[in-house]
């Protein structure tokens, strides 16, 4: 207790101030109720002094009583009274002063137990009113059973308004705002309002509780690279550091479940400027926060031209063909260097040389810039199934089929000696494979030779025989032996 003079502190049981020495004068606390009682005495009273008659007393049988011998008795029964009155209203000043907190608590679980919800949070609230305000630790604990009250009573709204005081950590401490966390998560979950969910965390500083529930909240995506000036395409990945699906922009538009999603690499291949926004959306519908990258592409080239045959082994003759966009030209080397704007430039599918061969092919658009640079190294060998001796063979065979010759030896009509077919290497034909080359020869009875300007060719792989000609460019050209 305080000195209501001074303020010093007063150890129990002095009746002064031993700073002051002023006494101690103990009020009971004013209650209205107990205020009612009083009157209602006091009234009593006032009633019954109005009646004299109470004041004299009946004389025996045969003595008429006498009120002027009785006054001076009056005065002494009214000090009697007052007394009696007096500490009646002290008593009852006691009385209810014993109404501290515990015994409001105490009548609030009877009522509690009893199933009588709103007296149970009726005398709840009253012991919290009477609470010391320093009892901080009683206080949260009072407010946690009105919290369970207003729970089991189904006032729902009610129950949230007063767990979400006890959140305030800077009032009740981490470890009461942690349960107080606890029990809105919970109730939130449990009714799929994962929105509320995501406020709560986001509003909170306590990193115990930001850490339990981080599940809820995930976390932004990474963006990579992460924006900057280019000259050249740009190959872009966003990165999920948490469970979820990945929305992006690249607008500067805030992205949600209607944006694009991401599934592979973002590819950057045109000049202009690109916003790029993306989120993490996890299963509770919770969006992350903007992962957010600026990209800037200027004095960009073509696109690189497309090479339809891939590197690799080739067993047969392959055309390599090759595509860019409209309005420019493909160049390309075969000596290893790198292509420029005055490299040979593709026109028609190329035949794909015998042995290894390093291609660089290069798109030059109109204004004359490079694209990058696609390599393609190939390795052609044909596969050999017939022999120079069964190609003279097949060569001997058809033209007996058509009656240009009359035997196997080479014999022609009307002419002496015989016809022979000599092996003359062997050669490629652009865009058709690899060939032995034939020389016809006639041969004389005398054993002379000559050749008569026929030459045949027979492909490696299949044995299929053709006429060899030239075409206007001096290279090898196949003509069906029909056409003889």
């Amino acid at each position: 207790m305080k000195c209501s003079n001074c303020g010093e502190e007063i150890p129990e049981g002095l009746l002064y101030c031993e700073k002051c020495g002023s006494e101690i004068r103990i009020v009971p606390e004013f209650d209205p109720e107990v205020e009612n009682r009083i009157n209602e005495s006091l009234s009593g009273v006032a009633d019954d002094l109005k009646d004299e008659s109470i004041f004299y007393t009946k004389k025996l049988t045969g003595m008429k009583a006498n009120k002027n011998e009785l006054k001076p008795f009056v005065i002494p029964v009214i000090t009697g009274i007052g007394i009696i009155i007096a500490f009646i209203v002290v008593v009852l000043f006691m009385f209810d002063g014993s109404k501290t907190t515990e015994s409001y608590e105490e009548q609030a679980e009877k009522y509690y137990v009893e199933g009588d919800f709103g007296n149970a949070i009726d005398f709840i609230n009253k012991a919290i009113e009477n609470l010391e305000e320093d009892d901080i630790n009683k206080k949260a604990e009072l407010i946690m059973k009105k919290y369970g009250y207003q729970r089991e009573a189904g006032l729902v709204e009610d129950s949230i308004t007063t767990v979400s005081a006890l959140t305030d950590d800077s009032v009740y401490g981490e470890s009461v705002a942690q349960v107080a966390y606890d029990q809105l998560i919970g109730y939130y979950q449990e009714n799929e309002d994962y929105t509320k969910i995501q406020e709560l965390l986001e509003n909170t500083k306590i990193i115990s509780v930001k850490e339990k529930y981080s599940y809820f909240i995930p976390e932004a995506p990474l963006i990579s690279p992460n924006g900057g000036d280019f000259d050249e395409t740009v190959n872009i990945r966003i990165i999920n550091k948490s469970d979820g699906d990945i929305f992006y922009t690249v607008n500067g538009n805030e992205p949600d479940e209607g944006s694009i999603k991401y599934d592979d690499e973002l590819i950057l291949d045109e000049e202009g400027d690109f916003n790029i926004r993306a989120v993490t959306i996890n299963k509770y519908g919770i969006k992350s926060e903007v992962a957010k990258a600026l990209f800037h592409l200027e004095n960009f080239g073509p696109s690189e031209p497309v090479i339809m045959e891939e590197s690799g082994e080739y067993s047969q003759a392959t055309m390599i063909v090759a595509v860019c966009d409209p309005g420019c030209k493909i160049v390309y080397t075969t000596d290893g260097t790198d292509p420029t704007v005055n490299s040979k430039e593709y026109l028609t599918p190329i035949s794909m040389p015998i042995g290894n061969t390093l291609f660089k092919f290069a798109t030059v658009d109109a204004e004359g810039k490079i694209s990058e640079i696609v390599e393609r190294n190939y390795h052609l060998a044909y596969t050999t199934l017939i022999s120079v001796d069964q190609a003279k063979e097949s060569i001997v065979s058809i033209l007996l089929k058509l009656d240009i010759l009359l035997d196997s030896a080479g014999k022609v009509r009307g002419e002496e000696g015989y016809y022979d077919y000599v092996y003359g290497g062997d050669i490629e034909i652009e865009g058709s494979g690899q060939y032995y080359k034939f020389v016809e020869t006639h041969v004389f009875n005398d054993g002379s030779t000559a050749e008569t300007g026929l030459l045949y060719a027979v492909n490696t792989h299949d044995g299929k025989v053709n006429r060899l000609g030239y075409d206007s460019s001096g290279k090898y050209t196949l003509i069906t032996i029909s056409n003889r």
